[in-house]
Formats: structure tokens, sequence, C-alpha cells
């Protein structure tokens, strides 16, 4: 487990220190890059060829309910922290930072780090969990309440809509091959060798691009309001978990993945977060030290919980 966490460490590491090599291209336009290619290529692949090979069976509805239980009650009990923190603030708490917060308690880096940690602690066999609680939750949930307290709470008059919501989902493209993977898969469409090889190969570039860009996102330019994030960087890596924990329990789950969701829920908070934040201008800074806080601290608290759970 050291050794695994101390690896991701490194190339997340590799990622953070971009940023002070000046001479080297823009890490902004780097991430973005990253993030493209990895959206539009490797991730596909990877749904595809993980859930075209995966045993269909309740995990298909119990993790993504699980996802979706466990944002929705983190949202509601940071929702209940930070409304009395801005009534008192006088200010000093904007709607803005209000809204930051509320994405950085409730939604978590499942793909980017969830699922690296995964394959590597559970196996390539476990990679579809990640994928579940991400793609039939996470995402879609971001892109729709997400962006609705984006829109409530930021400084911007953009709207947030179901009908651009929903075109928003149906743009993803690991999706959609989730969808064919599971579908293929169901009716028992052989697929020639050669092309799921293909899939296989560029499915495994993800996990170490995905840490570097991580590395790239980690921001800490300011920590002056570090108390603003105790109670979203509490919620995410200690409460979180624990209502993953009781929700998959109740729902039936148990083995390794049941392990594989408790470290989903786990995860640190998402950095696809930062695009809401930057779309309707809620305070992007302050989001951007609650996503490197919780990564940081997220080494210490996740094999705290792996070794819980392997007790």
């Amino acid at each position: 487990m050291e050794n695994t966490f101390g690896a991701f460490l490194i190339v997340m590491g590799f990622g953070a220190a971009w940023q002070f090599f000046p001479q080297l291209p823009d890490r902004v336009a780097i991430r973005a890059a990253i993030g493209a290619i990895v959206l539009n290529v490797f991730l596909p692949a990877l749904s595809f060829h993980v859930l075209y090979n995966a045993p269909l069976n309740e995990e298909l509805w119990i993790v993504p309910t699980v996802s979706a239980v466990v944002c929705l009650s983190t949202l509601a009990v940071a929702w209940a922290i930070y409304e009395s923190w801005f009534k008192a603030s006088q200010g000093k708490f904007t709607k803005a930072s209000f809204g930051a917060m509320l994405l950085g308690a409730a939604w978590c880096n499942a793909t980017y780090l969830g699922l690296p940690t995964v394959t590597l602690l559970l196996g390539d066999a476990y990679a579809r969990v990640p994928i579940l609680y991400d793609l039939l939750a996470i995402t879609p949930l971001l892109l729709t309440l997400g962006a609705s307290v984006g829109a409530y709470y930021g400084e911007t008059h953009e709207q947030s809509n179901l009908a651009s919501a929903t075109r928003s989902i149906l743009k993803l493209p690991p999706l959609w091959a989730a969808v064919a993977g599971v579908l293929l898969n169901a009716l028992h469409v052989p697929l020639p060798q050669v092309f799921l090889n293909a899939c296989k190969i560029a499915g495994s570039a993800v996990a170490p691009v995905m840490i570097f860009s991580v590395g790239l996102a980690l921001r800490f330019s300011s920590l002056n309001t570090v108390v603003w994030i105790v109670p979203a960087v509490g919620l995410k890596l200690l409460f979180a978990p624990t209502v993953a924990y009781f929700t998959a329990r109740l729902l039936g789950l148990s083995g390794d993945a049941f392990a594989a969701t408790l470290l989903e829920a786990a995860m640190p908070t998402m950095v696809l977060t930062m695009v809401v934040a930057d779309k309707y201008k809620l305070d992007s800074e302050l989001l951007a030290q609650t996503i490197a806080v919780s990564t940081v601290l997220s080494f210490i608290t996740i094999p705290f919980l792996w070794n819980f759970l392997k007790s």
C-alpha cells in the first residue's frame, strides 16, 4: 500500500512541479489537452473494454445508487453547515464561496484518482466500479445538479437548464462507450481480439496520465482562508465513505466490489468541479485549495480506510 501511494505521489509531484518551470508550456493548456485526449480516446476505450468483459450483475445498479446517495447526502450536510457560516460571516464568506464549497464537499475524484487507486489495489477486474460510480452517477449529477448550484450561487447571469445539461451528458464519449460495452456484453456479441487489445492498450494509459493531470491541477497559491475548506474536506474524506459504507451494506454489496465502492466514496474533491466553478464564476481559488488539500490528505485517509477494510 505504501509503495502504491508513494508511486502516486511521485507521479503527481511531477505534475505539481510543472508550475515552477516557466519555460515549459502552460500547465493549464497541457491539462486541457490531456483532458481532451483522455475524455475522447483513452477513457472511452477503457470503459468499453472493462464493461464488455465485466460480469453483468447487481453492481450495475447498486454502485451508481451508492454514488448518488453519497453525493446527495454530502451535499445536504454541506449546505446546512455553510448556510450557517454564510449568515454569520457578515459578508466575508461570499455566495460564490458558498457554491464552491458545496461542489468541493459533494463531488469526488472518482475517475482521475479513484480509477488508478482501485485498479492498483484490487486489480484491473474492478475497474468497472469507478466507471459505474462516475459515469452513471457522479458526472451526470455534476452536469445537472452541480451546474444548478453554480448557476444559483455564481456571480454570472448564465442559467442552467435540464435541456442543456442533458445535451452535455449525451455528448460524453465514455458514457456511450460504457453503454455499448454493456449491451454487447449482454447480447454476447463477439468482437475481433485485435480490437479488444487496442482498447486495452489505449485504456492502460488512463491511470498514469490521470494522476499526472491531477498534479497539474494542484494549486496552493493562498491558504489564508483554509478554515473555510475544513468542513468540505472533512465531509469529502470522512463523512462520504461512512455514508457509502452503510448504503452499500444496506443494498447487499459485499467483497471486493464493496471495498472498491468505499474507496471511490473516499476520493478527494473532483477536479472537474473547476469547470463548473469557472463557468458560473464561483470562488475558483477556494475550490482549488479544497482540491489540493483534500488530495494531499487523502494519501493519509485512504490507506487508513484500506487497512480497515482488510482487517
